[in-house]
């Protein structure tokens, strides 16, 4: 991971280090609060050297000075502590007393410092009144041994001082070492995180996995699962944008080799590829384009139900010479937008899918629809998407953001190549975004379709009256725009496309 692969961790898990950093200061809050106070009285001891005949005063100094480190010692000795207990009756240990003494030495003096802390003021303060008692008789016993002339003196020269203020805990210290530590625990878990997540996060990741461009970013949209069409006031959305990115992208991404004929898939399931399909088809019919939009899921079918038309009798039936085509064609509204359901489930889908008629059928359908758009079952679990992709000029692989493993993505790629797919790009699907992009921005609708509700419509070859077009037209300074509307007729067959022959060449795709 570079740089900017660790900032990017960290900005996708600032809420996870927020929530250690809280903790880390709550943990140091509440250490500091259960933490006895303690007090601390001072006392400071000279160390001399009285002078002799025959000495200088330079050599008795430095032999101070060379006691001093020794005396450091002492004062938190087991000896010293003895001695304190027998003269103020203290009910503590000598080891419990020692380790309640520390001491230290001004750097180039024979001043001794020794400070005793303890969580009771009165109790610090007696200990170190014993200290300055004993300590200087302990040290006259050891170093001058009884001779009438001393070559050590120790003398208190302050103290003892107690400080009324409690020396010990020190809120900054725990606050901040909690502070610290739950930035440190929260930066390693959230780089942990990362590393072991193997879900496809980034456009580049996706691209090298796929070996094509990102030519989707679907934002996710907490009203998807209630309304996942892109139809009235869902039109407006952010949402909407993106499949209207995508449609675009694709429209571009190979100008020589237009594809009609384009193919939906993903690697596993669950990944939004049949949303993604029926919303793209959608974005074409935007665009004055007749879509056919075909189900070829034959496992689990869910176009037909999004579109809220019955899915029983479709694809299958026609494959099986049970149907025929002109039957089984739906409309949706009153719109440029078709659909050929799955039909019956069959027993054998993916020979189905790569069977001549398939085929023929497909090739049939390309001179009367603008595009078709197939969603076909995900590629991993069953071989129907890598059959179904010979169908189609271009395989689009919808990917779901931050779910979707590489492995996945690598393995589908593969499988699709092996059988030389045209995967022009893929989509990263349900990409979660701030705030400021969340928001709605002009309005869209179908031409000819329902904005606010369903349709209610029958076979193709059953739709009852067609209609015509009386053109208006509408003007603003320096712009001519051709508008269409639509009045009733008397009623007749509706021509079917793909049976009846190619459709008229009129301005119907206009918008």
């Amino acid at each position: 991971m570079d740089l900017q692969s660790y900032l990017a961790a960290i900005r996708k898990g600032w809420l996870l280090l927020l929530a250690t950093i809280v903790l880390g200061v709550g943990a140091g809050a509440a250490l500091f609060l259960t933490t006895p106070a303690q007090y601390a009285t001072t006392v400071d001891f000279y160390v001399s050297t009285p002078k002799t005949e025959g000495t200088n005063p330079q050599s008795s100094g430095q032999f101070a000075e060379a006691r001093v480190n020794s005396y450091i010692a002492l004062l938190s000795s087991d000896q010293l502590a003895k001695r304190v207990i027998e003269s103020t009756g203290l009910d503590l240990t000598p080891q419990q007393l020692a380790g309640k003494v520390t001491a230290s030495a001004q750097i180039n003096t024979v001043i001794v410092n020794a400070t005793v802390t303890d969580s009771s003021p009165a109790r610090s303060l007696q200990i170190a009144q014993g200290v300055a008692d004993n300590f200087g008789r302990m040290v006259d016993q050891l170093d001058n041994a009884g001779r009438s002339d001393a070559i050590v003196v120790i003398n208190v020269v302050s103290g003892p001082t107690l400080n009324n203020k409690p020396v010990s805990p020190d809120p900054r210290i725990y606050i901040g070492g909690g502070l610290a530590a739950g930035v440190l625990i929260g930066l390693a878990v959230v780089i942990i995180r990362e590393l072991l997540d193997t879900s496809v996060r980034t456009v580049d990741t996706a691209q090298r996995l796929v070996g094509a461009p990102v030519i989707g970013n679907i934002v996710y949209d907490a009203e998807t699962k209630r309304s996942p069409l892109i139809i009235g006031q869902e039109s407006t959305s952010v949402r909407a944008e993106s499949f209207r990115h995508l449609r675009t992208n694709l429209q571009f991404i190979d100008a020589a080799n237009s594809a009609n004929v384009i193919l939906v898939t993903s690697a596993v399931g669950l990944e939004g590829k049949t949303s993604t399909a029926v919303n793209l088809a959608m974005t074409f019919v935007e665009f004055g384009e007749r879509v056919l939009i075909i189900d070829a899921d034959l496992r689990r079918p869910k176009v037909a139900d999004m579109l809220e038309l019955p899915r029983e009798i479709g694809l299958t039936n026609v494959l099986a010479g049970q149907a025929e085509l002109s039957d089984v064609i739906q409309q949706w509204g009153d719109s440029n937008l078709y659909l050929l359901a799955s039909g019956s489930a069959p027993p054998n889908p993916s020979e189905l899918l790569g069977s001549s008629r398939m085929i023929e059928l497909v090739a049939g359908l390309k001179d009367h629809f603008d595009k078709i758009v197939i969603d076909s079952p995900p590629v991993l679990p069953v071989t129907d998407a890598v059959v179904a992709a010979s169908l189609a000029e271009a395989v689009v692989l919808v990917i779901r953001h931050g779910k979707t493993g590489r492995g996945q993505v690598a393995a589908a790629t593969r499988s699709l190549d092996n059988v030389g797919a045209r995967v022009v790009g893929s989509v990263l699907n349900m990409r979660r975004t701030g705030r400021a992009e969340n928001r709605r921005y002009g309005t869209h609708q179908l031409p000819g379709g329902p904005s606010d509700s369903l349709p209610k419509v029958a076979p193709m070859g059953n739709m009852g009256p067609t209609d015509a077009k009386a053109t208006t037209t509408a003007t603003q300074p320096g712009v001519n725009v051709r508008a269409t509307k639509r009045s009733p007729q008397p009623p007749r067959r509706r021509q079917h496309p793909a049976v009846d022959g190619p459709r008229p060449q009129t301005n119907d795709g206009d918008v």
